[in-house]
């Protein structure tokens, strides 16, 4: 399926994805087997339901997107739209949804700017008439996709997802930083780190800023030593200050809530100084970053939140065939993304869209899918990610909340801290963040 992208100078596209699933498809939608059920899709009828839904024909359901793909922080973005593509891709290849082929017809670029998201906000829905729409991008704003209750999917980095039920992030729209601290404080714990150091960009970076910002006031006023703190680090900034800062309180542990690049200059300083320290990363998870700056990367760990290893299928063979599948598929039509998170997080949210479109039958309207995701209470994308209750994600977290994280070893970033063969820890919902205790993942998580 050709994505056609559109230049700055007429409109930049974003990615759309609206999601739902049956309630008679709950239980069969929490194991990873059902991932190729519903990508196979039910056979083309002779006669297609009729729909007057924006973005629906005869023969196709037309969705967009608004990712960022380019300006200072573009990061791993473009990932998105070609992992949402793979999975309708696929699901194409099978006849579609009765009858229909989902198409990504507009992957448009925001460029950074959160006014040009908001243009490109009102071109999808106003002018292009998707049904839905999906983003991956900093900018987001929801006040128009909330007004039109248009079915809106993607990566939650704005912090600003969570009420309105027709806002799906992937893994879930809340984002409550309060609750990030206890896979930080467990990994501390079981490097057995004395002194932390913690970096992120300002406050106008929302996602990075409050992130870290919690975890500083978390870890601290749990007695573990916060030696350093900058929350006001520079996009694209120079980082040997704060090194020598960290060199001279002792640094043995690093959280960075800042992108990949900036990560990597953060590295290559450490490096330089000689600090041996454990670095915990929130972004970098991508193997092009890895393939260009392995030597800086050693032994760094990240934390993928909720989403399995890719490497997971290769060390526990045929513990995640979900996984296996999401693999195989961006093998053959992105494999450019192959081991891009934001790819998965566009693969998630493109299953969510597909078994919406499914479970609403002959009633394809906007509010249908809607309203039968929101009755979803263990989806897990096929097996790729812990479980997410629709009838709660959009204003609570689940507990027991789960993290997995990667380290790099060589030139592959390897299941890490969890105990082999599962790849999540789980914590309950309050935690003594000095000695941090994990509990049972919930039943449907994926490798549990």
């Amino acid at each position: 399926m050709h994505i056609r992208i559109r230049s700055s100078k007429t409109r930049r596209a974003a990615t759309a994805i609206g999601a739902a699933v049956a309630v008679s498809m709950l239980v069969a939608w929490s194991s990873p087997s059902a991932l190729a059920a519903t990508a196979a899709g039910s056979p083309a009828r002779a006669t297609t339901l009729a729909s007057t839904a924006p973005g629906v024909t005869p023969t196709q359901i037309k969705v967009g997107a608004i990712s960022t793909l380019t300006g200072a922080i573009a990061s791993d973005f473009d990932g998105f739209a070609p992992g949402m593509q793979a999975y309708f891709s696929l699901v194409n290849s099978k006849g579609g949804i009765n009858g229909r082929k989902i198409t990504l017809a507009y992957n448009l670029d925001d460029a950074s700017n959160p006014t040009t998201f908001t243009q490109l906000a009102h071109t999808l829905i106003q002018q292009d008439h998707v049904f839905a729409v999906g983003t991956s991008t900093y900018w987001f704003t929801p006040n128009l996709f909330v007004q039109t209750k248009t079915p809106t999917y993607g990566y939650n980095v704005s912090g600003n997802w969570a009420g309105p039920n027709n806002l799906y992030a992937a893994g879930g729209s809340t984002q409550d930083y309060q609750t990030g601290a206890p896979p930080v404080a467990y990994l501390i714990k079981q490097t057995k780190s004395k002194s932390v150091a913690i970096v992120s960009y300002g406050s106008a970076v929302t996602s990075s800023y409050n992130a870290c910002h919690a975890d500083a006031r978390n870890l601290a006023a749990a007695g573990i030593n916060v030696s350093y703190v900058d929350l006001d680090a520079g996009l694209g900034g120079n980082f040997t200050p704060a090194v020598q800062h960290m060199q001279q309180a002792n640094v043995d542990f690093v959280l960075s809530c800042m992108q990949g690049s900036d990560n990597i200059t953060l590295a290559r300083a450490i490096q330089q100084y000689g600090l041996k320290v454990h670095q915990l990363w929130f972004d970098g998870y991508d193997t092009s970053l890895l393939n260009q700056y392995s030597s800086l990367m050693q032994g760094v760990y990240i934390n993928i939140n909720g989403n399995v290893p890719f490497t997971a299928v290769k060390a526990f063979k045929g513990k995640y065939p979900g996984e296996a599948q999401y693999l195989q598929t961006m093998q053959k039509y992105a494999p450019k993304f192959l081991y891009s998170q934001e790819a998965l997080q566009g693969w998630q949210s493109g299953a969510l869209l597909v078994a919406g479109i499914k479970a609403a039958g002959a009633n394809l309207t906007q509010v249908n899918v809607i309203a039968q995701t929101n009755k979803l209470t263990n989806f897990s994308s096929g097996g790729i990610a812990t479980v997410t209750n629709w009838s709660l994600a959009h204003t609570v977290n689940g507990f027991p909340g789960c993290s997995a994280f990667v380290q790099v070893k060589g030139t592959q970033f390897v299941p890490a801290v969890a105990k082999a063969p599962h790849v999540f820890v789980c914590f309950p919902q309050k935690v003594n963040l000095k000695n941090p205790q994990l509990v049972n993942a919930p039943a449907g998580t994926p490798g549990a």
